[in-house]
């Protein structure tokens, strides 16, 4: 592999399987936790693997080490692009990676174990859900380093927490708490230090005992009510999905267990 590491001391990116849930750890603590060209394209392989799991429920990004979820952008690395066509070269890989979560048909978690700032905080934002532990500060400071957010975080953020909620925390480029943060929606959970990846496992649990069809039915609708879709085509797209789901085999079993008074047994189909 090469990067600003050239000797990386293991896997960049760690994934962990936690029963029908995968855990993928961004593994280079000694750099923030944060993200070159490599970590990119090895966050993008274990997506690629993720969407072709039907067993996968919850998939759940975290950083390695007790102080970062992820620091951004690779500085040194990519101090050395030479030109705006290459700049979007290696960027992009990260934008797949962000529209490649967004897609996942399944619920995909942050755990916020540590500072989460830059491009750290637009890896979040893909993301369905965030948990952050108390001691995590969030920032999007691009526009102190004369730049501004390059993975597609801006419109996420916009979406999440709203236009002018947005603008302050883009405009003054500091970092907020994991308290502030919620306040302000950008996360959605706050727990104690170290807790945030087993609050993680504990609601992967929960959505589990979902159908997986349903789950990735629900996140795509949930996507669309956003969108520049007109409410239409929204509504059109979700009553087609449910009357494809309504016919699924794990429609006719969710029944019979139901009649049955027992759990369901959801296979996918």
């Amino acid at each position: 592999m090469t990067g600003s590491n050239p000797h990386p001391v293991g896997p960049l990116v760690l994934a962990e399987p936690h029963g029908s849930a995968l855990v993928l750890r961004l593994n280079r603590p000694e750099a923030g936790n944060a993200i070159s060209g490599d970590v990119a394209r090895a966050l993008g392989e274990q997506l690629r693997a993720c969407a072709a799991d039907p067993g996968l429920r919850t998939l759940i990004i975290t950083g390695a080490g007790p102080r970062f979820f992820c620091t951004g952008g690779d500085v040194k690395a990519y101090a050395q692009l030479a030109d705006a066509a290459e700049l979007d070269r290696v960027f992009n890989l990260m934008r797949d990676v962000c529209d490649a979560i967004e897609a996942l048909p399944c619920p995909v978690i942050a755990a916020l174990n540590g500072f989460t700032i830059g491009g750290g905080a637009e890896l979040a934002l893909a993301c369905d859900l965030r948990i952050a532990e108390t001691a995590v500060q969030i920032g999007f400071p691009q526009a102190r380093l004369g730049i501004i957010p390059g993975w597609d975080g801006i419109e996420r953020l916009v979406r999440l927490v709203g236009r002018a909620a947005a603008a302050k925390l883009l405009y003054a480029g500091t970092r907020v708490g994991a308290a502030e943060a919620r306040e302000l929606r950008l996360v959605d959970e706050v727990v104690a230090d170290g807790k945030a990846l087993g609050r993680a496992l504990e609601l992967a649990a929960t959505f589990a005992e979902g159908a997986p069809l349903s789950l990735g039915a629900t996140k795509a609708a949930i996507r669309e009510a956003d969108s520049d879709l007109s409410k239409a085509e929204r509504r059109h797209n979700s009553r087609t999905a449910l009357g494809r789901l309504w016919f699924t085999e794990d429609h006719k079993e969710a029944e019979r267990a139901f009649a049955e008074k027992r759990a369901p047994r959801f296979h996918g189909r």
